[in-house]
């Protein structure tokens, strides 16, 4: 590292300590000789502008300060650049941090990283229309891509002020009143096997998984394969995604002699999800990516020729 820039949420930047922990880890890393900057970003989706921009002026290193949806944004313009991704988690999920056995003390975070080596990863990518557009945008992502019920959650707190009041909880309460009471509207998907082989039915939720860990969900991605660990749940009944949820947050069965269906788990290479043709549908299919809402009705998602340069401590390795 030698020029480095810090991509600061300014919304969980809002506690002066925060900032204050930010400012200390700049210190540090500049008393080895490293060139620190901080920005804020200025929006959720001036985010990728603002990291392709530090890309073209030279910036070796950026370390995003914040959660997963700023990683995510920043993604948008680092990814294909030899620009390496560190990560300061300030977040309510952090993901990513957790499947890197990032530290959350910031300092501790920074230290393991600075002796970190650099892996570059495949990413994923999921192509769909954002609401209001007529053209398919690319986006790329390092955690999950999916439709279905739980990007519905995703969709709770638009504006991120529930994550900030309620964090976690907030969204396990959410996830709770989604499964009571969200339609549990059936689309039909088809996934692409890394042997070349297909398999095509109606599903009523979908993700596609890069990492190992969400939380309390092990879905056993892997950052540095090329392929999506992807999670299935077949077109079912309200009391059917319940029983499936369960398993797959506590027992972690995918079969068993119930007559309710269980997660189904696959590795493939892509898949294509899009609405049932003449289903009246009464709310829309929302899209989202590592956590954010993109986009509705159809998406594709595949592995991405574009890399990301991630550090990757060593602690993963002990």
């Amino acid at each position: 590292m030698r020029r480095v820039l810090f991509f600061l949420n300014p919304l969980l930047m809002e506690h002066r300590d925060r900032r204050a922990a930010v400012d200390r880890v700049a210190a540090m890393l500049r008393e080895t000789g490293c060139t620190v900057e901080l920005q804020d970003t200025l929006s959720a989706y001036s985010a990728g502008e603002q990291a392709a921009e530090a890309v073209a002026s030279g910036f070796d290193t950026i370390f995003v300060c914040g959660g997963d949806g700023t990683i995510f944004q920043v993604i948008q313009g680092v990814a294909g650049s030899s620009t390496k991704l560190g990560v300061i988690p300030f977040g309510t999920g952090n993901v990513l941090a957790q499947n890197l056995r990032l530290p959350r003390d910031p300092m501790e975070a920074m230290r393991v990283q600075m002796n970190a080596r650099v892996v570059s990863i495949p990413l994923g990518k999921i192509t769909c229309k954002a609401a209001g557009h007529t053209k398919d945008r690319n986006w790329y992502f390092t955690i999950a891509a999916g439709m279905g019920v739980h990007a519905a959650l995703m969709n709770l707190a638009p504006t991120g002020s529930g994550k900030r009041v309620g964090g976690r909880a907030a969204y396990y309460a959410g996830g709770f009143r989604l499964l009571l009471q969200h339609p549990i509207d059936p689309f039909d998907l088809e996934i692409t096997m890394a042997d070349g082989s297909v398999r095509e039915f109606r599903a009523s939720e979908v993700i596609a998984v890069r990492v190992g860990e969400i939380n309390r969900w092990r879905p056993g991605g892997e950052l540095e394969k090329p392929t999506l660990r992807v999670a299935s749940i077949p077109k079912t009944t309200r009391l059917g995604l319940v029983h499936a949820s369960f398993h797959a947050l506590v027992t972690r069965k995918s079969s068993g002699s119930s007559q309710l269906p269980y997660p189904q788990y696959e590795d493939a290479v892509s898949l294509s999800c899009r609405p049932v043709t003449d289903y009246s549908y009464q709310s829309p299919l929302l899209i989202e990516a590592d956590g954010e809402v993109i986009g509705m009705k159809k998406a594709t998602i595949s592995i991405a020729q574009r890399r990301l340069c991630l550090l990757w401590p060593n602690i993963l390795n002990s």
